[in-house]
């Protein structure tokens, strides 16, 4: 079945921002009216998964985000089949620092949200520069990534203070076990990892149901501030 379209309109409440910095990727922002630059939403940066930009799965939250207090930074023009390192160095070095101009965005140590290939891009950011980010949520996503794997996490200070929420599929192959294991060795090693299984679900978008969408905006508001 084919995804909904991204938004043609922001939701009522809010602003649409759109922006295309030089050498970096066109983008979407999506802020509340009620974000002031005396009292600023975070960040919460979208990274797709392989083939989709999945605008359409996640634009339609935006307004739920709002109300835990982050603006939403998608991209409507990219290679989406798949992503790259020069991908990921445009979105953080150019892209983040162009929203950060928008009023009511607070973009420090913003908050990466990634969908299967997104949520591996994510860890990946996260291992080589832990102090850049506020927190990881990560969607049908796999522990394992260049620098470490669900037995292996990478160590150090910066990692115990990033906050990250996993969700997999119950029927996601060995997702569940893999990310049982993380928990653990993980947790050991002093990362805030969190996890849920979603039962009746695969390798698929796990924000169907509204208990999952309930989750990860409880958990969202609840991460500690920024500064």
């Amino acid at each position: 079945m084919s995804e909904p379209p991204m938004l043609a309109e922001p939701p009522a409440g809010m602003r649409l921002h759109t922006g295309a910095p030089e050498g970096g990727l066109p983008y979407r922002l999506f802020v509340s009216e009620e974000a002031t630059a005396a009292r600023p939403h975070r960040l919460l940066v979208w990274l797709h998964p392989s083939g989709s930009d999945g605008l359409g799965l996640v634009e339609p939250l935006a307004a739920d985000f709002a109300r835990r207090g982050f603006a939403l930074l998608t991209l409507s023009q990219k290679d989406f089949s798949g992503w790259r390192g020069a991908d990921a160095n445009r979105v953080m070095l150019k892209v983040v620092p162009d929203a950060a101009r928008v009023p009511g965005v607070d973009a420090r140590r913003p908050v990466l949200l990634g969908f299967s290939a997104g949520a591996q891009m994510a860890l990946e950011l996260w291992s080589a520069r832990p102090d850049s980010f506020g927190g990881l949520v990560l969607l049908a996503g796999a522990p394992r990534f260049s620098r470490g794997n669900e037995s292996a996490p990478p160590t150090g200070a910066a990692y115990t203070r990033v906050p990250l929420l996993s969700l997999v599929g119950s029927g996601d192959g060995n997702g569940p076990f893999l990310w049982l294991l993380a928990l653990g060795s993980w947790c050991e090693a002093g990362v805030p990892l969190q996890m849920r299984v979603v039962p009746g679900r695969g390798h698929e978008w796990l924000l169907v149901k509204q208990s999952e969408q309930d989750a990860v905006l409880a958990w969202l508001a609840a991460l500690p501030p920024t500064g």
